[in-house]
């Protein structure tokens, strides 16, 4: 019969070089995620609330002693954030990226459609009209 032959990679660890310290001494001013779409709910001024996929770009600053960033940890922050789209919701959005992921600075931005009824300035006839919306 033949004796397996032992894998060196089962025996040890592999090595977590991105948790150790970078002795490089550089900040990268931008890591994140770029143009990721996901479901978000929006109300407008009079209360009614649309359901649109928003595209998202999420950044934040490494500061020189870190490698890296955990990317999955963005997509993290969309799901908690689920809940409805308010400026406020945003800003909190906003605070947790650059508190989970130990950052001084970050950005977001969010872009999406978002629907209005609007009457024909002639015929006065209702319909929607969609509007691109950034929120940086």
């Amino acid at each position: 019969m033949n004796k397996p032959i032992p894998d060196p990679m089962l025996k040890s660890e592999i090595a977590d070089v991105q948790g150790r310290p970078d002795t490089r001494n550089l900040t990268i001013d931008k890591v994140g995620v770029k143009d990721v779409r996901h479901p978000i709910r929006v109300k407008d001024r009079s209360g009614w609330e649309q359901h649109t996929v928003a595209t998202f770009s999420m950044y934040v600053e490494l500061p020189h002693n870190f490698k890296g960033t955990h990317m999955s940890r963005f997509i993290e922050i969309l799901n908690n954030h689920e809940r409805e789209t308010t400026v406020e919701s945003f800003r909190a959005m906003l605070s947790e990226m650059t508190e989970h992921l130990d950052a001084e600075r970050g950005h977001i931005e969010m872009s999406f459609p978002f629907f209005l009824q609007k009457k024909a300035p002639i015929t006065g006839v209702e319909s929607l009209l969609d509007y691109q919306v950034t929120l940086t």
